[in-house]
């Protein structure tokens, strides 16, 4: 058995504060910070009010009960950033659950125990995230999803129960096992919606906070006047409860500046900046940053990234590739299941063509 309080640490505003420093917490709520326009000066058109990695997520949790942090699939610095974040010792005192994309829900019992430091055999944790509705799309199969994992395990380690943080997984709970027909998905093909009805169910009704670590389209905010959007903004929509997110991206204007960091956009010129014109960041042409992210995560030029990528020996397996191959016949063969996996791949991370705006 796992031991996860039902409700949260009850952290006042004040402790929070403490934990994460009174300067970092007037950052998160965009409060102008002294020596911002120095900063920019020294820099040219440098990063404005940098602060050390985890300083910004940990003081958004002073006003926010959910802070979720948007990514390119497969970058290899963004996890990098994010092991950085996990193993920042504050994290747990504030933090009680982390929602991945990367992991299919039915297997929720198995990674409770897996991330209290109960013993998981590897082939049945491997089911956790190969598993997915993205499957054979996408099997995460790259090793720095496996990482996560085994990185919120180890920082727990030390913890006692009630300080262990909790990974949700967010994927809704297909078992691949029944699936025989398109029609045999349809059930699970809302993730967003499940995103958002665990959110609910298992951290804001439990009065809990939650960090959400999913792809970029799904934790933006719907730009002002808007409706729609990812699991996120569908999230705000229905319950009011604004998060605090944070979006993954590069800017010609950001070269000279220190990475990884994370750049509130309020008060910066990060804020009325087109989002179309930022790399590795989906989006939009005329819509300002300002409208679908509070904070920036900067990783580096778009030419310094790489990917993260799967061994081409896991395929070699020939139970897993012919369950591929059974799983690329029912959903239409949309993927060429050698040239993708079995063939060795570049982790040059690739550039893209001028933007459209």
């Amino acid at each position: 058995m796992t031991d996860f309080p039902a409700t949260n640490r009850r952290l006042s505003r004040r402790t929070l504060m403490a934990i994460t420093g009174a300067g970092a917490a007037a950052t998160a709520a965009g409060a102008a910070v002294p020596g911002a326009a120095r900063g920019a000066r020294r820099g040219g058109d440098g990063a404005p009010n940098a602060r050390p990695l985890a300083d910004p997520v940990l003081a958004a949790f002073a006003r926010h009960r959910i802070v979720a942090i948007g990514e390119i699939h497969g970058q290899q610095a963004h996890h990098d950033a994010l092991v950085a974040l996990l193993t920042d010792p504050r994290l747990p005192m504030v933090v009680d659950d982390i929602v991945v994309e990367f992991g299919n829900a039915l297997h929720q019992p198995l990674v409770d125990r897996f991330v209290a430091g109960s013993p998981v055999e590897d082939r049945d944790l491997r089911t956790v995230w190969r598993d997915t509705t993205q499957s054979p799309v996408s099997t995460w199969d790259a090793p720095m999803y496996e990482q996560f994992f085994r990185t919120v395990r180890a920082v727990n380690w030390s913890l006692p129960p009630g300080r262990r943080m909790r990974v949700l997984l967010g994927d809704p709970p297909v078992d691949w096992s029944r699936v025989r027909t398109p029609d045999d998905l349809a059930p699970f093909e809302d993730r967003d919606g499940h995103l958002v009805a665990v959110l609910r169910r298992e951290v804001l009704d439990r009065g809990r906070r939650a960090l959400v670590c999913y792809g970029s389209n799904h934790v933006k905010h719907a730009p002002p006047g808007a409706q729609g959007g990812g699991g996120i903004a569908h999230l705000e929509a229905e319950t009011g409860q604004r998060a605090y997110v944070v979006l993954a991206g590069g800017h010609p204007r950001l070269a000279s500046s220190r990475r990884p960091a994370i750049l509130p956009v309020a008060g910066s010129w990060l804020e009325s900046a087109d989002s179309a014109e930022f790399q590795y960041l989906p989006g939009r042409c005329g819509v300002p940053l300002g409208g679908l992210a509070d904070a920036l995560l900067y990783l580096g030029q778009v030419g310094e990234q790489t990917a993260s990528l799967w061994n081409p020996a896991i395929y070699l397996d020939p139970g897993y590739w012919a369950e591929l191959q059974r799983r690329n016949a029912i959903v239409g063969d949309p993927v060429d299941l050698e040239q993708r996996y079995r063939r060795e791949q570049s982790v040059v991370w690739p550039t893209p063509g001028p933007s459209d705006c």
